[in-house]
């Protein structure tokens, strides 16, 4: 008898553990030209986001970002770390009081949390953004005060992908 229970808990266990290692993160291939590419309510409408991996309101997300031609991301913050890989084309990367520096594929930044930064691409651009926590977007003025996505985008000509949408 002892011998059937100790085979039986042994077989358990062995099923447990099966089954969480196949419940648990699975592999992600994720083709950049088969991604999802979407607007983002408040993001510039110059700007197209897919998930990768991860929920972007969730605990952290890898996403593609692709920056048309000029386009611009006014200084922001983020709650949640940022970390930042250049796939494609050059990016001008500038962080409160500090020079702008150029981006060209393979660079990579980290950002920490509530650390202002603006980004742009000159002539189009294509990153991966890997985020720590759930992905928000607080823009500021030139003195770092809060302000709407509105008015933060229109300093360089461009409006919240929701206001393209409601046309």
């Amino acid at each position: 008898m002892r011998l059937v229970l100790a085979l039986a808990v042994s077989i358990l266990l062995i099923a447990v553990v099966i089954g969480a290692q196949q419940s648990g993160p699975q592999p992600v291939i994720a083709k950049l030209a088969t991604s999802k590419l979407a607007s983002v309510t408040g993001a510039p409408d110059c700007a197209t986001y897919a998930v990768e991996r991860g929920v972007i309101k969730g605990a952290s997300s890898v996403t593609l970002v692709k920056l048309a031609s000029g386009c611009t991301q006014p200084m922001h913050w983020h709650s949640a770390d940022e970390e930042f890989m250049l796939a494609s084309g050059e990016a001008q990367v500038q962080m409160r009081g500090e020079q702008s520096f150029t981006m060209a594929p393979g660079d990579y930044y980290f950002m920490p949390a509530h650390h202002h930064h603006q980004t742009s691409c000159p002539s189009g651009c294509t990153y991966f953004r890997y985020t720590h926590g759930p992905l928000d977007i607080h823009y500021v003025d030139a003195v770092g005060k809060e302000i709407s996505a509105e008015k933060a985008l229109a300093a360089f000509g461009e409006r919240p992908a929701a206001a393209v949408a409601q046309k």
